[in-house]
């Protein structure tokens, strides 16, 4: 009898989840080759970001935002300016730190190249730490790992804002 709960349970469920609407984000229609905010994500261009950092932010705005390539001709254009800040945190006594937090801030904005008006603003920040070892090289993949992590996020962060934007209509 507790199975036969069950599975009505599971049935209403179903026809609850289906009848609210809920549809997948990237996730394209019947017929459809992509999701239309997958489609209008492939005609976005990220100029370059300064430093390092900012070379990586790009790379992996491209990865998530262009996973099939760029569109022939971009329609918008993503400006995307980055701040990082790095802090010690649980100081010892001789005045050595044992973790730091490195903190990433993007301010971005999406700019639509047929009027040249931006269309979408955003700011967005990632925190991570990492431990400082006594090897230095240890220490500098830790940082490395860290800024790549936040970064990594950040695009992410990016990536669903702007594929919730194209999926409602813009």
């Amino acid at each position: 009898m507790a199975s036969l709960r069950q599975i009505l349970a599971l049935v209403l469920l179903g026809a609850v989840l289906a009848a609210c609407g809920f549809q997948p984000l990237y996730k394209a229609p019947s017929g459809a080759k992509q999701a239309a905010s997958v489609q209008r994500m492939a005609t976005i261009d990220i100029p370059p970001i300064p430093d390092r950092s900012g070379q990586i932010l790009r790379n992996e705005l491209r990865d998530q935002l262009l996973p099939r390539g760029r569109a022939a001709q971009a329609l918008y254009r993503l400006d995307v300016s980055l701040k990082e800040t790095q802090a010690d945190l649980a100081i010892l006594q001789d005045a050595t730190s044992t973790y730091s937090r490195y903190t990433a801030d993007i301010k971005w904005v999406l700019t639509d190249l047929a009027t040249d008006a931006p269309v979408l603003r955003g700011e967005n920040r990632r925190i991570t730490s990492f431990p400082i070892a006594e090897s230095e090289f240890a220490s500098l993949e830790a940082e490395k790992n860290a800024r790549e992590r936040a970064l990594s996020q950040l695009a992410e962060d990016v990536r669903l804002r702007l594929g919730l934007f194209f999926e409602r209509g813009s």
